[in-house]
């Protein structure tokens, strides 16, 4: 009897429940009715979503079988938005939805559109504003933020996140692209002119006494309108918007399969020619190759040299879209700008600069350690101008210019090392310091022939060994991994290859060197884990110098394995790490002053205390990158790698004055960015003392500054505090190493010769004859397909090598332990 009761009751508990449960989804069908229904669109290519109010809630691109996501950012940067700065207030304008997928806004007397179409394999953005003052607008910036995430955090998250790898305004008209780690590239062009474009760069990390622009970027805005100085290459007229006045945009984004087809595809989006030029930087007397991508014929081709000279050029045959042909810069030195135009007014810009001789630029740099101020102070990028000083003294021996580098370089390291004891006594933790010490060291030795200079950087090694090397093999400060900050395991190569030249069995100088061998092959093998498992200082992200320096040591140390087998595996591993570095290096701008640029942009308020971001490119440590090709290219043979070398010296290399011979600490690749900068000394800091004083860019006097697709001085010579502008003395290390007595000929697959650094035939008798272009050239490295008889022209007399083949060094082979 009561079982039978339980079970009405439980009968009537569980009616009453299942009457609440219907309720409760009733109400949350309601509930989700009432909320505003994406609205979407999809095509073979493309699927979205969009908000009420004209943003992007998501994006997939159709690749292969599969739909790939692009991240749209949530906060106060989720696009694609209309935004502006006037009044000295920035604001972002509010639309709502007006018909399909139009959206519409007023703000201020300005009224703004958006409207999104599927267009073949395009993503299509129609963007309007018009004036309905009664006066003239004339805004800061007035323009659309595109709302693609940017925002690199960690591994793996970073793989897929897109960069703003290239955007460039023209005169008439817009083109770039973004790229991920993955390799994955999405174009962006407009056939209407932009007048600019910005980064929203994260800001705040560090103390609440020191603040930090971070190492990350939300997204990228385009600036339709933009107040002066902007780059002559910009439209200058899309100022303001008279009364009445309705300006349209065109937009198109559309996946593009590999970095050779950008130029092609953007060309043909923004009805404009576009250059693809291999060689952006060349000797004198040589020529460019280009090819011109252009939908309509072009009408004129023009090129303009350093000193005023003007040419029009001749064009060849339009076929199949594409113009080739060479290209002779006659009157001078210096960067020639290119310049086609279309009968239908589209008009685009290209770069190509003919350099001095490697040993100018060299010396130019020794001057110029000399005039900023080489000083103590919290990291090494305040004295690494030693590195040129002791660098042209192999070359150049001047006397009294050594007296005074060893004079500075010995009160800047008594102020910091302790020579008894072979270690710091200053900001120990930061072993890239001690690191950078020994390859001066090692430079100082090279050059002087002091044995000491040698021994304190062994036991200098020794130091960083003991007190950073953690189990795993990598070189650490406190948990942080340190292998990839500059590079220390590079440095302490470098001392490698002397300490071999000392050792013989059972001496000092041979344990030194196992010891540090041994070191150095347990810290590759970590790197050897993958991008995955490295790290930096300061704010986390797929930071420029982590990969590019993991890369080149890893390709660096396979130079020096003698297992063909291990050398593979290194070869492989540095691959990997570039490949996905490509969306962080300029591969593609048709412009010699920024080729191979790697795109670093938290440097100025640490290098010259201005106090924004801003992507520097080339800046001295974009030559960490050119390391990585150098050395794959010796392992590999493959000549794109040596190309890519080659460009980005060449870039790197501009920022000496080809007039003047004034060194200057970087190139702004941002076209408009107001800013502030020091502008006058610390009160108290001397130049011959330690000076802790670091990164305080908001302190002290400043004077305001718009800078944009410029050269930006130093400030060394009379800035004492800590300034880290002596960092582009990475540039001439690097060409010490790479290319300054240097020389390279590769034997193409048609059995063309082509020469860096020489000139190069082949004669009747079938002899391959090298001339290099300096006296200064030690060694030639030959990559050859076919078995040759060898004539070098070195300046001590002529040499003949017999029955050469494949790749190797003639001369002094530097990698050879």
């Amino acid at each position: 009897m009561c079982y039978n009761k339980r079970i009405v009751i439980f009968k009537g508990l569980q009616s009453w429940f299942v009457r609440l449960l219907v309720l409760i989804l009733l109400a949350l069908n309601l509930l989700a009715c009432a909320q505003p229904t994406p609205f979407a669109l999809e095509s073979a290519s493309w699927r979205l979503s969009l908000k009420e109010n004209g943003q992007i809630r998501e994006l997939w691109i159709r690749r292969a079988d599969r739909w790939d996501p692009v991240v749209f950012r949530e906060d106060t940067y989720a696009g694609i938005s209309w935004y502006g700065v006037w009044d000295q207030k920035n604001r972002v304008i509010a639309l709502s939805r007006k018909t399909g997928s139009t959206f519409a806004g007023k703000s201020e007397g300005l009224s703004f559109t958006l409207t999104y179409q599927l267009v073949d394999k395009n993503l299509v953005i129609h963007a309007g504003v018009k004036n309905e003052r009664t006066t003239i607008f004339k805004p800061e910036k007035l323009g659309v933020i595109m709302g693609i995430s940017h925002y690199m955090v960690n591994y793996p998250q970073w793989n897929a996140v897109y960069f703003p790898t290239l955007l460039r305004s023209e005169q008439t008209h817009f083109w770039g692209y973004f790229m991920n780690p993955n390799g994955q590239v999405i174009g962006l062009a407009s056939p209407d002119p932009i007048a600019s474009w910005s980064l929203n760069y994260n800001f705040g990390y560090g103390s609440k006494e020191i603040f930090f622009w971070g190492h990350r970027v939300y997204t990228t805005n385009l600036d339709l309108l933009n107040s002066l100085p902007l780059p002559d290459r910009h439209p200058q007229h899309l100022v303001q918007l008279h009364p009445g006045e309705e300006k349209n945009w065109t937009l198109f984004l559309t996946d593009i399969e590999k970095l050779d087809d950008i130029q092609p595809v953007l060309s043909s989006l923004s009805r404009a020619p576009l250059f693809r030029i291999p060689e952006t930087t060349i000797e004198e007397g040589r020529s460019a190759n280009i090819e011109i991508f252009s939908t309509d014929p072009v009408a004129s081709l023009e090129i303009k040299g350093p000193e005023g000279r003007r040419e029009i050029l001749t064009l060849p045959p339009h076929d199949k879209g594409v113009y080739h042909l060479d290209v002779h810069p006659k009157g001078g030195y210096g960067p020639f700008r290119v310049i086609a135009s279309t009968a239908s007014g589209k008009r685009t810009e290209a770069v190509i600069s003919v350099r001095k001789p490697w040993s100018w630029y060299m010396q130019r740099a020794r001057e110029g350690a000399h005039t900023y101020t080489q000083k103590a102070s919290w990291n090494c990028e305040n004295w690494y101008g030693f590195h040129s000083m002791f660098l042209a003294q192999k070359y150049f021996p001047v006397k009294s210019m050594n007296d005074k580098a060893n004079e500075r370089f010995n009160l800047v390291y008594g102020l910091m090392y302790d020579d008894k004891k072979r270690e710091p006594t200053r900001n120990a933790d930061r072993i890239q310091n001690t690191a950078s010490i020994i390859g001066i060291l090692t430079d100082k030795y090279e050059a002087q022939g002091d044995v000491k200079d040698l021994e304190r950087a062994a036991d200098l090694a020794d130091w960083i060994i003991r007190n950073s090397q953690t189990a795993d093999g990598a070189y650490r400060r406190g948990k942080t991994h340190y292998t990839s900050v500059i590079y220390p395991a590079k440095s302490i190569m470098e001392l490698l290859i002397a300490e071999k030249k000392l050792a013989s069995k059972g001496n000092i100088w041979e344990k030194r060197y196992e010891r540090h061998l041994g070191s150095v092959r347990k810290a590759i093998g970590q790197l050897m884990n993958g991008p995955g498992a490295v790290d930096t200082e300061g704010e986390m992200t797929y930071e420029d110098g982590m990969i590019s320096c993991s890369a080149l040591q890893i390709a660096e140390f396979g130079l020096l394995e003698e297992s063909d087998e291990n050398r593979k595996k290194y070869i492989s591993m540095a691959k990997q790490y570039l490949m996905g570095h490509r969306c962080l290096t300029q591969l593609v701008v048709p412009d010699s002053r920024q080729r191979g640029g790697t795109l670093r942009f938290w440097e100025a308020q640490y290098d010259v205390l201005m106090a924004h971001n801003m992507i520097t490119s080339p800046h001295g440590w974009s030559s960490w990158r050119t390391y990585a090709t150098y050395y794959l290219y010796l392992l590999t043979g493959e000549e794109s790698w040596l190309v890519e070398t080659m460009n980005a010296l060449g870039s790197a290399m501009q920022i000496i004055d080809h007039k003047t011979g004034a060194l200057r600490w970087a190139f702004v690749v941002d076209p408009h960015v107001r800013t502030s900068q020091i502008s006058e000394n610390f009160p108290g800091t001397d130049p011959d003392k330690f000076n802790a004083n670091q990164f305080k860019a908001e302190e002290g006097n400043h004077r305001p500054v718009t800078v944009g697709e410029q050269y930006v001085p130093m400030i060394a010579d009379w800035f004492y505090a800590n300034s880290s502008d002596n960092d582009v003395h990475e540039h001439f290390k690097c060409l010490e190493e790479v290319a300054l007595a240097a020389a390279y000929v590769v034997e193409r697959p048609d059995g063309t010769l082509k020469g860096y650094n020489c000139t190069v035939s082949r004669s009747d008798d079938r002899v391959v004859r090298i001339k290099p272009l300096e006296g200064i050239v030690n060694r030639v490295h030959v990559n050859l397909r076919q078995v040759s008889d060898l004539v070098v022209h070195w300046k001590r007399g002529e040499t003949r090598y017999r029955n050469v083949d494949k790749k190797q060094w003639l001369g002094k082979d530097p990698y050879r332990l």
